[in-house]
């Protein structure tokens, strides 16, 4: 284990012990609580080899999760592939507060709730909400047919299949007219291409592009989605999107003033401000929930 984390701290990992340890449990199809359970466990030849090799990728900066095939977020093992992004702990805080939205509008009698998860990748945004609302539908969508084969196989694995309706789309360009919801959530791409450089070199040479980058300033995806937002929603509706810098996030909660009657910043247990919450579409459209 030593030898494995002191090899990927030269190769530049941010934390070179945890992979090491996700990999060598990986590797020996064990738990990784069982790597403290039994030390001094020998590997078999095979299992050196195949430990090897993930280390060699690793140490190229292909993402852990792309190696052992899932991530976890939520306390929820999530199936991912190069052809989705990678789930951050800072998009749990999206989701708090997508279920503290949720909680509030059943509270004002607003039910049946259905909720939109843009550009969902792993579907790991609108699974999650699925496990702990059984009561609110869900439409799942993206532009990648790759990333919604995988969200949709997610679903079925949590047992949330039966709740959600995919949707390939780009935005919300492709959803059936008259489509409305009581909440829409995202994690758009947020990233400006000016910014590639600045950005891990594992994200930047194995996550897809489209789900990392958006323009000039990383706010294309997510001013189209405000703007086609506001006739999708319900008058009481609300729109919560993740947010990249400080100064990126002053821009689109100013946009976001413009589109909505409260806008309130969605922060994470240390303070970090990781999204926006608009609520009551200034232009929303009354119409009531499609069937």
């Amino acid at each position: 284990m030593n030898l494995s984390s002191g090899f990927l701290a030269k190769k530049g990992s941010a934390s070179p012990r945890l992979d090491a340890q996700i990999l060598t449990a990986h590797a020996l199809g064990i738990r990784r609580l069982d790597l403290y359970l039994a030390p001094d466990r020998p590997l078999s030849e095979l299992e050196r080899d195949t430990l090897r090799k993930f280390l060699v990728r690793r140490s190229a900066g292909e993402p852990v999760a792309y190696i052992v095939g899932f991530r976890e977020f939520f306390g929820l093992s999530f199936r991912v592939t190069p052809a989705v992004l990678v789930p951050r702990p800072e998009t749990e805080a999206i989701v708090d507060a997508a279920l503290d939205l949720l909680d509030v509008m059943a509270g004002e009698g607003r039910t049946p709730l259905i909720a939109a998860d843009v550009g969902t990748g792993s579907g790991a945004i609108a699974c999650t909400i699925a496990t702990r609302n059984a009561d609110v539908r869900l439409v799942a969508s993206d532009v990648s047919q790759p990333a919604m084969d995988v969200a949709v196989q997610n679903a079925r694995t949590l047992e949330v299949a039966d709740r959600i309706e995919f949707i390939r789309s780009d935005v919300l360009e492709d959803y059936p007219a008259g489509m409305s919801f009581d909440l829409i959530v995202s994690n758009p791409p947020y990233i400006a291409e000016s910014e590639a450089g600045m950005v891990d070199a594992s994200a930047i040479g194995f996550e897809p592009s489209h789900a990392l980058f958006s323009g000039p300033e990383g706010t294309d995806m997510t001013y189209a989605l405000i703007r086609q937002s506001l006739s999708r929603l319900q008058p009481w509706g609300a729109l919560a999107v993740e947010i990249g810098t400080p100064a990126q996030a002053s821009r689109v909660q100013e946009r976001m003033r413009t589109a909505f009657e409260s806008v309130t910043q969605i922060v994470d247990p240390s303070g970090a401000v990781r999204g926006l919450a608009g609520r009551c579409p200034r232009r929303g459209d009354s119409t009531e929930h499609s069937k």
